[in-house]
Order: C-alpha cells, then structure tokens, then sequence
C-alpha cells in the first residue's frame, strides 16, 4: 500500500513543480513586458498580483509537501 502512496504522492509533486515552473516563467515573461511598459493598464497590475499570489500559494505548497526536484531551474529551492 505504501508504493502506491508514494506513486500517487509523486505524481503530484511532479504536476505541483511543472505549474511553479510554469509560473516561474510567466512572472519573469512579464517582468520584462513591465519594463518596456510606459503606461501599466489596471487590468494588468491585477493580473501581476492574481500571478504572484498563484505561485505564492504553489511555493507554499511545496515546501510543506517537502517537494524534491532534481531539474535544471531548481524550481522549488530558490
């Protein structure tokens, strides 16, 4: 029984660390759009908030799940 709790826990780490990544980017795409950006639109200021309190809340996640991850960006311990 317990394998399958960790088949089942480790899929869920890896989506949980797919979706941080994923928003990594996102954030960081957007970052460099706010910086050529003259005028922000409100619309966009909530979506940079709705965006950070995502990853804040996957992050949190995360760490309380003891998430490992062994990729490139090292997505969960930066």
């Amino acid at each position: 029984m317990k394998k399958r709790r960790d088949k089942v826990k480790e899929a869920g780490d890896k989506k949980l660390v797919a979706l941080v990544e994923k928003i990594q980017n996102q954030i960081a795409l957007q970052q460099d759009l706010d910086h050529n950006t003259l005028d922000m639109s409100d619309d966009n200021v909530i979506a940079n908030k709705i965006l950070q309190a995502k990853y804040s809340f996957l992050y949190s996640e995360a760490r309380h799940r003891h998430t490992r991850f062994s990729g490139i960006t090292n997505a969960i311990t930066q």
